[in-house]
């Protein structure tokens, strides 16, 4: 970076640091219509923060100073274009801006606003309930126990007192990471099993705290491998921006065997499920899978 463009870059944050996190929001905007869409208008900054032509004026005007070599506006179309030198203003998080193009502009109280490029995913099997979530997300927060009234493949229904430290995403259903009373230790609380749920309270003694989880607070270290059986392995290197033929992944003990199941990574001694499922990914460390509970989640993993 030369001289002029750390200056530059410099006047651009103390310029930031300046203005209300709301406009900074819609320059946020701006920068993200540009970047994708190759353009943005007056009208598109109204319809999704309902701000007047006054607002607008003022926030495309501060975006062209900062970055003027960002946009050039058509006096025809009224619209302002993508230039070829562009540099977005703001480093993007590219899974949330994902997400953002698969499900639309919604802030998740107001609905979602059509988004101009069709994108569609598998849709979700296991949406848990809003005021179950709700319940679990306040004892999280709030630090409290919170009885449930549950449903377990093993023990059938009933009712338990379990306290939450951290929710859950393994890719195919959402889970509150607890200490269980019943059974007096930390487990994974499927959402949509929780039939009701209610706050106590009382707090987490010292053994319920997340800090004494260790399978949460361990971290391990997986090396996934394109899949010994299959040809063309550089185009699975590609995909997954392999270095040296491999992509080293650290993850928490209590998710291993999530995210080695949702990866569909052939993590058996011999490579069987390549044959039978056609996975294209392999674990070349299962050692490190060793004093994991959820271990034989994995694929093919045999347990020591």
């Amino acid at each position: 970076m030369t001289l002029q463009q750390y200056d530059h870059s410099l006047d651009i944050a103390t310029k930031l640091n300046s203005i209300s996190s709301a406009q900074r929001d819609r320059l946020t905007f701006i920068d993200f219509a540009l970047y994708f869409f190759g353009e943005v208008t007056r009208k598109d900054l109204i319809d999704r923060f309902a701000v007047g032509h006054a607002a607008t004026t003022r926030d495309l005007a501060l975006y062209k100073e900062l970055t003027p070599d960002n946009l050039k506006l058509d006096m025809r179309s009224k619209k302002y274009f993508k230039q070829l030198d562009f540099k977005p203003m703001f480093k993007l998080d590219l899974k949330k801006t994902l997400a953002t193009v698969s499900l639309g502009y919604g802030d998740g109280f107001s609905g979602h606003q059509g988004f101009p490029i069709n994108c569609e995913s598998p849709e979700s099997l296991t949406i848990p309930k809003t005021a179950i979530m709700a319940m679990l997300c306040e004892g999280i927060y709030r630090n409290k126990i919170v009885e449930v009234e549950y449903i377990s493949t093993s023990s059938g229904k009933g009712i338990r007192q379990i306290a939450p430290h951290s929710l859950v995403d393994s890719g195919n259903r959402w889970h509150v990471r607890s200490y269980d009373r019943k059974n007096q230790q930390f487990i994974d609380v499927v959402c949509n099993r929780v039939i009701t749920a209610r706050i106590l309270e009382e707090s987490p003694m010292s053994h319920e705290q997340v800090g004494e989880d260790r399978q949460w607070q361990k971290y391990i270290e997986l090396e996934l491998i394109p899949h010994p059986k299959m040809s063309n392995q550089e185009a699975i290197e590609l995909d997954y921006e392999m270095q040296d033929g491999k992509k080293t992944i650290e993850a928490r003990a209590a998710l291993a065997g999530y995210l080695l199941r949702k990866w569909e990574v052939d993590c058996s001694e011999d490579g069987r499920l390549h044959k039978c499922v056609g996975y294209q990914l392999a674990l070349a460390n299962p050692q490190a899978l060793y004093q994991v509970n959820n271990a034989k989640l994995a694929p093919g993993y045999k347990t020591q």
